[in-house]
């Protein structure tokens, strides 16, 4: 405890006739600890809003409701270059460096009335990169489903985003997610790269036999031998301003 200074002053009312002028106060900080706990709080709350399938041998997966056709909007633009912008009559995707859209994992419930004002919003896109760690690459993926799930539940206009990595992760990867929907599906930073472009279409193949959608909104470039015939196709953003001369992040 500070140690208290005596003004004699204080006795007769007259506290403040003293000429020393007071310490400004300290703006009080929350603790490391402190912040990590309130976010996994913020984390865990959301939760009890998401509806899981059980499933035995596995942890619950996140379940996400269908969507049917509507009216698509024009614009598909990245959540970092328009989530604090007026405009609303456009898609927001999340197919960008993971550090551009981290805060909403860390605080979901801060983006519920921001995302809301949107015509739609394709579900995040935490990565999941062949070589990456199967832990990671399963705990993004079940992130993703579980923040659409949420934001659902809240009334944002969300598209399941269809995700996955090497074959090996079909086994989850598409769990949790609905037959019969709108679904997105992203194509970013393969074309190109021969391996990527076989295990990216065996994983379009498998989504689409397990998840028999009634439309895909792509975002990138056409790849051979996809189902043009169901699909609509928004530019990847970043590509086009790479092909301006403008720089562009890595991730």
């Amino acid at each position: 405890m500070e140690d208290t200074i005596f003004n004699p002053d204080f006795i007769d009312g007259s506290e403040g006739a003293t000429n020393e002028v007071p310490s400004p106060k300290k703006k009080k900080h929350r603790s490391a600890g402190y912040r990590t706990g309130d976010l996994v709080l913020n984390k865990q709350d959301i939760l009890e809003h998401v509806e899981f399938l059980m499933v035995p041998g596995q942890l619950p997966i996140p379940v996400v409701k269908r969507v049917d056709s509507f009216g698509l909007p024009a614009q598909a633009l990245l959540f970092s270059k328009v989530i604090n912008k007026a405009t609303k009559d456009l898609m927001v995707v999340f197919y960008e460096c993971d550090i551009n859209f981290a805060r909403v994992l860390h605080n979901p419930k801060r983006y519920v009335e921001p995302l809301k004002k949107f015509t739609c919003v394709v579900g995040p896109d935490f990565s999941q990169k062949i070589g990456m760690n199967e832990f990671v690459c399963y705990y993004n993926n079940w992130w993703n489903k579980a923040l659409t799930a949420f934001y659902q539940s809240q009334g944002v206009f969300m598209i399941p985003n269809v995700t996955w990595s090497d074959p090996a992760s079909y086994a989850y990867a598409f769990m949790g997610l609905p037959k019969h929907s709108v679904i997105a599906i992203n194509c970013t930073g393969i074309k190109g790269n021969h391996a990527a472009m076989y295990l990216w279409r065996k994983g379009y193949e498998e989504a689409l036999r397990v998840l028999e959608p009634i439309l895909i909104i792509r975002y990138g470039d056409k790849m051979p031998g996809e189902r043009e015939d169901i699909s609509v196709y928004y530019e990847n953003i970043n590509l086009k301003n790479l092909r301006n001369g403008r720089k562009r992040i890595s991730c």
